[in-house]
This record gives C-alpha cells, sequence and structure tokens, in this order.
C-alpha cells in the first residue's frame, strides 16, 4: 500500500502530494485502530472490539476510501476537460501544420500516460485497503476461534474444580488440563507479539556461535513424546561446524516447521529433518508425508495471517501465524526459506542459513 501512495506522490502533482499525506494520516490511524481491535480481542472484550470495529477502524476505512474515490473522479473531470481543450486545440494544429499536430498528439499522449499512472496508482491504493480490511476480518474470525477454544476449557474445568466434590487425583488432573489450556494461550500471544517486533524492527537477535545439529536433536526428542503416529527421522551432517545465531530463535524455527509436518500430517507418517553443510551455508530440510500445498500457494504460506481454508486444513487449529514467524527469524539471521510440495505427497521446507564466517559478514546477521 506504501509503495502504491509513493507512485501517486511521484507521478502526480501537487494536489497527489497532498491526497498521498491525507491517506497516509488515515492509514495511521487506521493500523492504530486496528491494534486496538486486536488487543481487544485478545483479552476476551468483545464489546470493546466491536465499538472499536464501529466507531473507529471502520470510519478510518470509509475516510480512505472516499478519499481515494473523490480524487479519482476530480482528476477523472479534469482530464476530460482537459482533454476537451486539447481537442479544440488540435483541430487548429490540424488546420495549421501537420509538424504542430503531431507535436500536440505527442502531449496529448503524454498527459494520457501521467493520467493512467495516477489511476493505476489510485486503483492499486484502492486494492491494498481492501485487502488489509479482508484480512483484518479474517485474522479477527481466527484469533477467536483459537482464542475461545482453550478458554470454554479453562473455564469448564475451573468451574468443576469448584462446583463439585472431587479427588485430589480429579483435581490434578483437571489443574493439568487448565495449565495445558493456559499454555496455548501464551503461545498465541507470544506468537502475535513477536511477529508484530520482528515486523516492526524492535526485535535483535543475539549474535553467538549456535550447534544447530543439537537444537535439531532436541526439538525432535520433545516432539517425540507427543507424535507417536509421526516418527521423527534425523540425518545431520556431523561436519557442520557453528552458526551465528540466536539459538532461542533457531529453536522455535525448527519447533514450527516440525510442528507444521506433524500438524499437515494428520494420517500419521514419517517426518525427517535433515541438515548438511555447503561451502558458506548450511541447511535444514524438513519432509512430511501429509496432504501437501498446491503450487500457487506456496509463497502465499509465509506471508501473515495467510492461512490456506480447504476441507481438509479447516479442521486443524492454527492462526496461521508459524510459518510468517520463521521466515522473519531466518531473513534477520540472513538466510532463505522456501517450500516445495506436491499436493497429497507432502512438503519439504528449506532454510538455508550462513556459516560463521559468512554470517560474519552479512549485514544485521548481529
Amino acid at each position: 500500500m506504501i509503495d502504491a501512495i509513493n507512485a501517486i506522490e511521484v507521478h502526480g502533482g501537487d494536489a497527489d502530494a497532498q491526497l498521498a499525506k491525507q491517506v497516509l494520516a488515515l492509514h495511521d490511524h487506521f493500523v492504530a485502530a486496528s491494534t486496538r481491535l486486536v488487543d481487544a480481542v485478545t483479552i476476551g472484550d468483545s464489546a470493546a472490539a466491536r465499538r472499536i470495529d464501529l466507531s473507529e477502524a471502520g470510519p478510518v476505512f470509509d475516510a480512505m476510501r472516499s478519499r481515494i474515490d473523490a480524487a479519482g473522479e476530480a482528476r477523472a473531470a479534469a482530464a476530460l476537460a482537459a482533454f476537451a481543450e486539447l481537442q479544440a486545440t488540435a483541430r487548429w494544429i490540424l488546420i495549421e501544420s501537420p509538424v504542430i499536430f503531431a507535436i500536440g498528439f505527442a502531449l496529448l499522449f503524454g498527459l494520457w500516460r501521467i493520467l493512467e499512472r495516477s489511476h493505476q496508482a489510485a486503483r492499486e491504493t484502492y486494492r491494498e485497503i481492501a485487502q488489509l480490511s479482508k484480512l483484518r476480518s479474517e485474522f479477527v474470525s481466527i484469533v477467536s476461534h483459537e482464542f475461545r477454544t482453550p478458554l470454554t476449557g479453562i473455564q469448564g474445568f475451573s468451574e468443576m474444580m469448584r462446583d463439585e466434590n472431587l479427588t485430589i487425583p480429579e483435581m490434578r488432573e483437571y489443574a493439568g488440563d487448565i495449565n495445558k489450556d493456559a499454555r496455548r494461550l501464551a503461545r498465541l500471544i507470544t506468537d502475535m507479539l513477536d511477529l508484530d517486533r520482528m515486523e516492526s524492527g524492535r526485535m535483535t537477535l543475539n549474535s553467538e556461535p549456535v550447534d544447530l545439529n543439537r537444537i535439531v536433536a532436541e526439538t525432535a526428542a520433545q516432539f517425540r513424546l507427543s507424535a507417536a503416529d509421526h516418527p521423527i527421522e534425523l540425518d545431520l551432517d556431523t561436519r557442520l561446524r557453528d552458526l551465528v545465531g540466536d539459538s532461542d530463535r533457531l529453536t522455535q524455527v525448527v519447533t514450527n516447521l516440525l510442528s507444521n509436518a506433524i500438524k499437515y500430517s494428520p494420517t500419521g507418517g514419517p517426518v525427517e529433518l535433515r541438515t548438511e553443510r555447503a561451502d558458506k551455508t548450511v541447511t535444514l530440510t524438513v519432509t512430511d508425508h501429509g496432504m501437501g500445498i498446491a503450487p500457487e500457494h506456496l509463497e502465499k504460506i509465509f506471508d501473515r495471517y495467510s492461512r490456506l481454508e480447504t476441507t481438509e486444513t479447516r479442521a486443524i487449529q492454527g492462526t496461521g501465524l508459524g510459518l510468517p514467524i520463521v521466515r522473519q527469524i531466518v531473513q534477520m539471521c540472513a538466510g532463505k526459506v522456501w517450500a516445495t510440495s506436491e499436493t497429497g505427497r507432502g512438503s519439504v521446507f528449506h532454510v538455508e542459513l550462513p556459516l560463521m564466517e559468512a554470517a560474519s559478514q552479512a549485514p544485521g546477521a548481529a
């Protein structure tokens, strides 16, 4: 959206620059209102969320659309007037001299090009605003569902502990269920805050030698306890030297990828984790034999809140934040991440990270 507004400012005139500033100001208000809306949903305050949506976010969005539509109509009217004036001038030029007519035609074509660029930028801005509103609505719906599930469990078990005469073993069992749901809520909130800090540039990574093989092995060991239907196989390159990175964040990368592989293999099957050293890089691959991803969605899965909704995935829990967090962390480590997949046959996620010598020269690796 910012690129589209900048295009309006560069290719247009003073009025377009003023429009760009106004839309940017409204956009800032819209982002702030959306943030408050998410916060309200996070704490379960549906009344506040609805109030913010109706009295703040919605009106600001409508104001942005109104400004863009009004500017487009004004520019169209100005263009039509200019076109009519040029037509009258063109008739005179046609009578006077073919050469002058050619010059006038070139000026008319140049004006049309500027007008078309301005309209294209305005259309792109409107499309971005509409897409942002759609993503906001989808995210609020997803987060509401993901928060409601553990909250329902916490409420139900706590009411049973309060109202029924339970034995100590039963109390411990219900307390364990409450603790599990509370940890799930904490993970959801942490994921949301981490991604926001990463995308806004407010998160910095530790720069220290990291043993990726150890991180992969320890993460796999933790998942084996709760994923009996998914045998986890390791193929770790013993030649691998230390990376420069943040141990906690790289653990988060491996955890998210392994969790994703298990989650989207609902019928079971092995999951393979492999590390391979190259000249100046190391590649981690996580392979599953699950439902797979359509080719047109392989890039979208790393976008924020881009959770693929199909008949098979609809019953799978998740906010769609895991893979965007993976991409942000990998990019902050001067690496890259991508996926290959075949529908119905499984997916392979690739993470390429620099070795110590290469990372010491990469900007932003520290």
